[in-house]
């Protein structure tokens, strides 16, 4: 998994804000088959694997550590608030 520099930045400002120990990329299902990766800011959990990626604390539900091998998360500011993007994830046919 690789985190851009701009979403590093984003991401540093959200945990201090929110007060949040890491980034945790989770199993949210499945959709046309597929597992589906949600994102959110808060604690690792049990079964989680702790990583630091671009210097941003990163838990990763072992479930799904294999389906991030490839994944980029890009960010930018917008007027609504920053916004996230995961780059990478295989296509799904539905």
């Amino acid at each position: 998994m690789k985190i851009t520099d701009q979403a590093r930045d984003l991401l540093d400002q959200l945990l201090e804000d929110e007060e949040a120990a890491c980034l945790k990329i989770f199993f949210a299902g499945f959709g046309c088959g597929e597992p589906d990766i949600g994102m959110t800011l808060g604690e690792p959990e049990a079964e989680d694997e702790l990583h630091h990626i671009n210097s941003v604390p990163v838990a990763i539900d072992k479930r799904i550590v294999h389906l991030t091998k490839n994944l980029t998360i890009e960010g930018k500011q917008t007027m609504e608030g920053p916004k996230f993007q995961l780059l990478g994830l295989p296509e799904k046919d539905c």
